[in-house]
């Protein structure tokens, strides 16, 4: 089975010369689920948000593919597939 690793970048931007500034509007829900899954990671939320869109760029790629994205247990036997709306 194919295991893929994702972590966020080593070094937080620390420039805009480094990197581009995006703004965006969350939901009130979507704030307090970023800023928990921050705190719980021990991520900034930037990096979190980096996080979750190299994860969707790995679940689309693997989708174009003919692929499935498979939660399993340790004994590899499948839990869930995640599947992103078309």
């Amino acid at each position: 089975m194919l295991n893929a690793a994702l972590s966020a970048p080593a070094a937080p931007l620390t420039s805009p010369s480094t990197g581009k500034r995006v703004n965006f509007i969350l939901s009130e829900k979507s704030h307090s689920d970023l800023a928990a899954l921050a705190e719980s990671t021990h991520r900034s939320m930037t990096d979190v948000v980096r996080l979750g869109l190299g994860l969707v760029k790995i679940a689309l790629e693997a989708s174009k593919n003919g692929h499935r994205l498979v939660v399993t247990n340790a004994e590899g036997q499948p839990l869930k597939e995640i599947v992103l709306p078309g």
